[in-house]
């Protein structure tokens, strides 16, 4: 069939169609960049994820699992397997954290040297004062944790005051010889129900109490004394009886010049308010922010260069060092809502920042079966009109991740009692097979820009530029709105892959020769003739994969588009 007109049509990574008018496309066109981060060498071109590398299974620690394990438990008591971490805190060079040991009521504290690689011991902990292990699905109050002096301190929805104590700690004052134990305040103040949170401010524990009677509220302890509050007034209370459920830190520009230390209460989804000044200095404020607004998942709330960011029941918003709050980044197709809007449980998200990476684990509603994936959130990229760039849905999700040093440590969703490194950049000794299995991609456009002529067209000429592994083979797939395959192509990368045991080692390059940034042509069997469409691209990931710019030549045909039903 001869062509009477040929437009060319040109999608990149970000979206951006240049053979059409820029407004009129949305410039995060991309359903889907699974395992695939941004390159950090060159806009608009994407590599793979590294693999997450296991640092440690605590089944297998030691024997039974390793004197890091809290004396109090230790020998017959432990049983295996173990189940999941709640919660996760790096201090230093050391991971702190709770993790259910199957078989037994409570959760277990553990600290592990993330520089020697090995448990650190904790002795104190018993029955009467570890906190019961929570379900590990459903929505639940998050545990905490936060370091104020020597103690490091630990809220927990497992903690029943009487029983148990109404909050943790661990006394960290010599790593050689940790403690922990339980208890109430002391002083003026105590708790008569567990504390919903607790953060550092001034060098004071803020608490979040919620009673089942009278007015939620934050008290706060006296200065690198965070389990005495010496003054009945040590207490804030926030005008009506919505609960308060989490506390972010914040520094604030002055108008005046330096920075002002500022405490963010969020009340659910209602408001946020301001805490600055202190007690001592008798200039302790508190003032609601002007924005109706707040999250559902405390575990979302991380620092960030930029300000706070924290995941609103309508996305993602910051709220920068001004204490403005953001309208949700990425509304209107410009980045990730939906997986926000339809989140599952919302307490069940867990976010961390590192560098310019924000990386969020969410049930994610809006995919078929709502599967926990994890979307990362760069926010030091993108074109005109984007606020940084998303990439997901990523295929290691977290139940708890922090941020160390130039990386993450992750207790992931569908693995229990393990901790992994994962890195947000490749590395010359990155790997791409993760907790035994092979890491693969998924690079697939939204639908590409309407032409807004109300005929079908026939797309034939595709390229689309990759570099690629010696001998990897990738699918390239076009598919019509209901996903249906229109048609598809292979690529294949040249040369063969290095084999371990079939080269001299020093004589070869390990995987193989790259095959250098190119623009591929994927060869049709026929012309793909469409009126909403997108292009697909999926393989094996490897070091020596990259993803650019799509090109397409397409023309217009004379007649009207066809029905849904009948394509």
């Amino acid at each position: 069939m001869s062509l009477r007109r040929t437009t060319p049509l040109t999608l990149n990574s970000s979206g951006l169609s240049d053979a059409l008018d820029a407004s009129n496309v949305f410039a995060g066109a991309m359903a889907s960049l699974a395992n695939l981060i941004p390159d950090p060498s060159t806009a608009k071109l994407w590599q793979c994820r590294p693999a997450s590398l296991e640092l440690v299974d605590f089944a297998r620690a030691g024997s039974p699992f390793s004197s890091g394990f809290s004396s109090g438990f230790a020998g017959s008591t432990f049983t295996t397997p173990i189940g999941p971490i709640s919660c996760l805190k790096i201090i230093g060079n050391v991971a702190f954290g709770m993790v259910d040991i199957e078989g037994n009521p409570n959760d277990q504290p553990f600290a592990y040297d993330l520089v020697n690689n090995a448990f650190l011991p904790v002795t104190g902990a018993v029955a009467a004062n570890t906190p019961a292990t929570q379900a590990a699905t459903g929505a639940w109050t998050t545990p905490t944790m936060d370091l104020v002096g020597t103690n490091l301190l630990v809220t927990h929805p497992g903690f029943n005051g009487a029983g148990n104590g109404y909050f943790g700690w661990f006394d960290i004052a010599n790593l050689a010889a940790i403690t922990w134990n339980s208890g109430n305040l002391t002083g003026a103040v105590t708790f008569t129900t567990p504390p919903a949170a607790v953060k550092n401010f001034n060098g004071r524990a803020y608490w979040i109490t919620n009673p089942p009677t009278g007015q939620p509220a934050l008290i706060y302890s006296d200065v690198l004394v965070p389990r005495n509050v010496t003054n009945a007034n040590q207490i804030l209370t926030f005008d009506d009886n919505v609960p308060l459920t989490a506390l972010a830190a914040l520094a604030l520009q002055n108008q005046l010049g330096g920075i002002i230390q500022a405490l963010i209460v969020f009340k659910g989804i209602t408001n946020m308010y301001q805490i600055t000044g202190d007690a001592a200095t008798s200039n302790l404020a508190r003032n609601a922010l002007n924005v109706a607004t707040g999250t559902l998942a405390p575990n979302s709330i991380t620092q960030t260069p930029k300000g706070i960011l924290f995941v609103a029941p309508d996305g993602l918003r910051l709220i920068d060092f001004t204490a403005t709050v953001s309208d949700p980044i990425g509304v209107d197709g410009m980045g990730k809502t939906l997986p926000f809007l339809y989140s599952t449980v919302p307490t069940r998200m867990y976010g961390a920042a590192n560098g310019s990476i924000y990386r969020i684990t969410v049930q994610d509603g809006s995919l078929p079966a709502a599967p926990f994936v994890e979307y990362w959130f760069d926010w030091t990229r993108g074109g005109p009109g984007q606020k940084g760039v998303w990439s997901g849905p990523h295929t290691f999700p977290a139940r708890c991740i922090a941020a160390y040093n130039n990386t993450f440590i992750v207790a992931p969703q569908a693995t229990n009692g393990k901790l992994f490194q994962s890195d947000y950049v490749q590395t010359s000794t990155s790997t791409f097979t993760e907790n035994g299995t092979p890491l693969s991609f998924t690079w697939t456009t939204s639908m590409l820009p309407d032409t807004d002529q109300m005929c079908e067209n026939a797309m034939v000429e595709t390229t689309l530029y990759m570099a690629l592994v010696a001998g990897g083979t990738y699918a390239i797939t076009a598919l019509n709105q209901d996903g249906a395959v229109l048609n598809s192509a292979l690529i294949v990368g040249g040369g063969t892959p290095t084999i371990w045991g079939q080269f001299n080692w020093g004589q070869a390059v390990w995987g193989g020769a790259a095959n250098a940034l190119y623009p591929r042509q994927p060869l049709w069997t026929a012309q793909v003739i469409f009126r909403r469409m997108q292009i697909s691209a999926t393989g094996l990931s490897g070091a020596a994969v990259r993803i650019g710019k799509l090109h397409m030549r397409y023309e217009q045909l004379g007649y009207l588009q066809q029905s849904a039903s009948a394509a």
